[in-house]
C-alpha cells in the first residue's frame, strides 16, 4: 500500500520514520511548503522517495493509495477533503478538525467516497492503554469511578491551537475509548493565556454518566509529567508514561461490611497487592499507522475513525466554549 506524507514539520519526521520502517507500507513521497524542511527530508531519504511543495501532485497520482496529513490543524481540513474527493484514504493527525461540524463533514465525505479516514489519536495504540482496556473489558477494575490525568511540560508553544487541543485531546480520546463512548452530563473548563494568543494552561473537568474525569494540560510546567490515574470499584491503576515501568496496579479500594447496629453497612478500606505487570514495548505511532493500513485493506472503520473522533470533537467544542466564558 503506497502512502505519501503531507507536512514535515513538528511531527512529520516521526511519521516519515515509521512509514519507512513499516513492512506494511510503501512510503513514496513527502510534500512540504517550507524549503528548508523539504531539504532536510531530502537529506534523510535522498532518492528513495519523491518530493513536492504541492500536495495535489499526490492526489493526481493514481498509484498513491493514501495521504498522511501532518499539517497544522487549521490547514488539514482542506487537504483531507481534497484527498477524499480524489479517492484517497486519509490518515490525519489529531485533532481530526478544528470543530465538530468539520469532523462531521469529513465523515460525510468519507462515506460518500467509500474511503477510510483514521485520526492519529496515538494513545489508543499505546500498549499500556490497550492493556488497561482489556482489564476493564474483563471486569478486573470493576465499575469506573474516576479518571485523573496530568499532561504537562515546558513547551512547545503552538500558534494554531491551545493546550486543550494539543494535549487534552489525547486524554479525551483515551477516556472515550476506555468508557466505550459514554455520554457526558456536564463539563467545566478554565484556561490561562500568558504567552501568545492561545491558552498555555487548561483545566478540564467532565461529568460522564457514571464517572468523573479531570484533565490538566500545560505547556508552562517546569517538569514533564504524563500521569493517568484510573480508579475502579475493584482495582485502581496508575499509568506513568515518563517512567520505564509504566503501569502500576493497585488491588485497593473499599469493601462494604454489615454492622450489628441497625443492620447498616460501613465501607472499610481494602489494601491488597500492588504489582507491575509486564507489558511488551511497542511503538504506538507504528501501531496507529499499521492499524490504518489494516482498516483500508479490510474496509473496516478505524478505532479512531470519524465516529469516535466526532465524539472527541464534541467534548472539545464544549470545552472551548467554556474557555471563552472563563
Amino acid at each position: 500500500m503506497k502512502l505519501a506524507l503531507v507536512g514535515y514539520g513538528y511531527w512529520g519526521p516521526n511519521i516519515a520514520k515509521n512509514l519507512k520502517a513499516s513492512n506494511k507500507v510503501e512510503f513514496v513521497g513527502i510534500c512540504e511548503l517550507n524549503a528548508e524542511r523539504l531539504a532536510r527530508a531530502k537529506s534523510v531519504y535522498e532518492n528513495s522517495i519523491v518530493y513536492t511543495d504541492d500536495y495535489r501532485d499526490f492526489l493526481k497520482d493514481p498509484s498513491v493509495d493514501a495521504i498522511v496529513v501532518a499539517t497544522p490543524t487549521k490547514a488539514s481540513f482542506t487537504i483531507v477533503m481534497d484527498a477524499l474527493d480524489a479517492g484517497k484514504h486519509v490518515f490525519v493527525e489529531k485533532p481530526i478538525a478544528v470543530s465538530e461540524a468539520n469532523a462531521i463533514a469529513i465523515k460525510k465525505k468519507a462515506d460518500e467516497n467509500k474511503r477510510i479516514v483514521h485520526c492519529d489519536h496515538i494513545m489508543l495504540y499505546h500498549p499500556v492503554i490497550r492493556y488497561v482496556k482489556t482489564m476493564m473489558d474483563q471486569g478486573e477494575l470493576g465499575d469506573l469511578l474516576y479518571v485523573d490525568i496530568s499532561r504537562i511540560n515546558l513547551g512547545p508553544l503552538h500558534k494554531d491551537v491551545n493546550a486543550l487541543l494539543d494535549l487534552a485531546v489525547h486524554d479525551i480520546a483515551v477516556i472515550d475509548y476506555l468508557s466505550g463512548g459514554e455520554d457526558i452530563k456536564r463539563l467545566e473548563a478554565m484556561g490561562h493565556t500568558c504567552f501568545g494568543q492561545q491558552e498555555a494552561l487548561t483545566y478540564l473537568t467532565i461529568q460522564y454518566e457514571s464517572f468523573i474525569a479531570h484533565i490538566k494540560s500545560s505547556w508552562i510546567s517546569p517538569v514533564k509529567e504524563r500521569k493517568t490515574v484510573i480508579a475502579g470499584t475493584k482495582k485502581m491503576v496508575v499509568f506513568d508514561d515518563v517512567k520505564s515501568e509504566k503501569l502500576t496496579v493497585y488491588d485497593r479500594g473499599f469493601d462494604p461490611q454489615m454492622t450489628e447496629e441497625y443492620g447498616s453497612y460501613e465501607y472499610h478500606v481494602r489494601s491488597g497487592d500492588i504489582y507491575i505487570p509486564h507489558i511488551p514495548q511497542e511503538d504506538a505511532l507504528r501501531n496507529s499507522i499499521e492499524h490504518f493500513v489494516d482498516c483500508v485493506k479490510e474496509q473496516k472503520e478505524s478505532l479512531s475513525g470519524p465516529v469516535s473522533s466526532i465524539r472527541v470533537m464534541k467534548v472539545l467544542d464544549m470545552a472551548l466554549e467554556k474557555l471563552k466564558e472563563s
